[in-house]
């Protein structure tokens, strides 16, 4: 998708919220979901659609910190590091990710996030490609993962 194209998604998201109670955070949440990230036209074109001031928006966008904003990468891969992800290995996996992917000499187009809880607990660790998730991340999962990454 290009940078318009993920604008009128953008907008598109922003217009099923209007006049609902929460509904910038919920908008920003499914426009983070749909994109992988929130683009910074988002800011007015929220304030515009949903009737928010801008210090309104960005206090929302910097206070949470699941949110990612502006796009650095065509793909993303985020890891979860809270609780039981952290306790089974989620911060070997960000460092394997990271040696691979961005210390490998490989040239790649992911950018490497750090997550907060997606409420996957029962699947620790977790990883997702591009919004999508997998579970009981293992060094060997990990690593076959990367492989089909690199192809």
């Amino acid at each position: 998708m290009t940078e318009e194209e993920h604008r009128i998604a953008s907008k598109d998201i922003l217009q099923r919220y209007v006049g609902k109670q929460g509904a910038l955070l919920m908008a920003l949440l499914d426009i983070q979901y749909s994109l992988g990230y929130i683009p910074e036209s988002v800011v007015d074109d929220a304030g515009e659609i949903l009737n928010y001031s801008k210090p309104e928006i960005w206090g929302v966008l910097t206070f949470y910190s699941d949110f990612k904003l502006g796009k650095k990468a065509d793909n993303f891969i985020d890891v979860c590091l809270d609780g039981p992800c952290h306790l089974d290995g989620a911060e070997n996996n960000m460092k394997i990710l990271e040696e691979k992917l961005l210390g490998g000499g490989i040239p790649t187009d992911f950018e490497i996030r750090r997550s907060s809880c997606p409420r996957l607990c029962s699947q620790a660790p977790v990883i997702a490609v591009n919004s999508k998730w997998h579970g009981r991340m293992t060094q060997h999962k990990l690593e076959l993962l990367i492989e089909t990454l690199n192809s």
